[in-house]
């Protein structure tokens, strides 16, 4: 994989890899962010790896959801480097007729086998907790 990165103004640096679309990340303040600080880039892009893993592998399994959203929050160590401690995912499938295990299995298939991602974060010692609810269509 090859990767770009260019420093736009103040704290704002546009990147984009493999010739894929630009992402523009923002180390600045808080108040005046117009994208992602490097921190929160890092967290979406976990969420996204297993995001696409579980509905991969709903499909393949014929499961028949209608939706699937992540929900995360990510502890920090206080002091420098302030890398994240645990990270919580909470995965809401909605359909009908899902079966349990089936949701289950996705989730751990991808937590420990196949989300580059968060396995690369977990062997940098990131606690993950993966918790997951059905719901009806919506």
């Amino acid at each position: 994989m090859k990767a770009h990165l260019e420093h736009d103004d103040d704290m704002r640096f546009r990147a984009s890899a493999d010739g894929g679309a630009e992402i523009l990340f923002d180390a600045g303040d808080a108040a005046t962010r117009r994208g992602p600080s490097p921190m929160q880039g890092a967290l979406l892009a976990a969420m996204a790896c297993t995001a696409s893993d579980v509905v991969e592998i709903l499909r393949k399994e014929r499961v028949a959801f209608t939706s699937l959203e992540i929900e995360a929050e990510a502890d920090r160590a206080k002091d420098p480097p302030r890398v994240f401690t645990k990270i919580h995912l909470h995965y809401r499938i909605r359909g009908d007729g899902i079966r349990e295990s089936a949701v289950t299995r996705a989730i751990d298939l991808s937590s420990e086998k196949y989300c580059s991602v968060g396995v690369m974060l977990r062997r940098g010692g990131v606690e993950f907790v993966n918790t997951h609810e059905i719901l009806p269509p919506g």
